[in-house]
């Protein structure tokens, strides 16, 4: 395993916020192999440290809280992007139109984060690693069970694109997929990401980052997915000299994404 740096601008962890993190823990570990270390909250309860096969950092897993039920949050799937100073980005971000729904704070020993909303409305979390926490524990994308790809659906694709270029840099470049427009980002010349407009079948749905996870062979977890109780929304679909993709339910509700290299097929 080649393990991945943790460079400014880039995304650096996943949240699981679940309804059942008995059932999705079972689920996560059947499609990608995940391994698990409970570790107890001061408030109680407990956050779940996921890993690939090979040891390899993924992200987290946790119950949700009465707040987001009461508020008709469903179970959903947070990304982090990496900054070198959380509380000057948030700053940064607020003046860009951001809004911030849960200012910076210390996680334990691991680092600082903020949770927030960018201007059309979809949910990000910027997080500053402290350290002692930095390089060389999180998995190669290409690792089975590690997010490869982060992918924002949006109303206004110029407004989020100027924003985030603005505050993390990021560069663009265009391409078409099956007739529509696809903008893929670049951090420090590395391809992370995309942005689409949302279609006109989900304008009920809000804007949002899906993440996409390496697979070994898409076909075979996609069966793993349907056998434990999750479904298959789209796919698996050919990406022309790139690979396959999937987009796939949880038992729960989440939404997550298959990917799987051309070069592994």
């Amino acid at each position: 395993m080649s393990n991945q740096e943790l460079i400014a601008g880039k995304f650096c962890w996943i949240d699981f916020a679940t309804s059942d993190p008995k059932g999705a823990k079972a689920f996560y570990q059947k499609v990608f192999n995940w391994q698990y270390t409970e570790t107890p909250m001061p408030c109680g309860g407990t956050y779940t440290m996921i890993s690939t096969a090979d040891g390899g950092g993924v992200g987290g897993l946790f119950l949700m809280p009465d707040e987001m039920k009461n508020a008709n949050v469903p179970p959903h799937i947070s990304n982090y992007i990496e900054v070198k100073n959380v509380d000057e980005s948030t700053s940064k971000a607020r003046n860009l139109g951001a809004t911030v729904k849960m200012e910076p704070f210390d996680v334990f020993d691991y680092g600082r984060m903020a949770v927030l909303l960018d201007p059309t409305g979809a949910a990000f979390s910027l997080w500053q690693s402290k350290p002692k926490d930095c390089e060389g524990t999180m998995a190669s994308r290409e690792t089975h069970g590690m997010f490869c790809w982060q992918e924002l659906m949006t109303t206004n694709v110029d407004q989020a694109a100027d924003f985030y270029k603005n505050l993390l840099g990021w560069e663009y470049s265009a391409m078409t997929m099956d007739e529509d427009n696809y903008t893929l980002i670049k951090n420090r010349g590395e391809e992370i990401g995309g942005i689409m407009a949302l279609p006109p079948g989900m304008k009920d749905i809000p804007p949002h980052w899906n993440a996409y996870f390496t697979v070994i062979n898409i076909n075979e977890t996609i069966a793993v997915v349907k056998d434990n109780g999750g479904n298959v929304m789209m796919g698996p679909q050919d990406i022309p000299d790139t690979g396959q993709f999937a987009v796939c339910n949880a038992p729960d509700g989440t939404t997550f994404c298959l990917f799987q290299y051309l070069d592994q097929q």
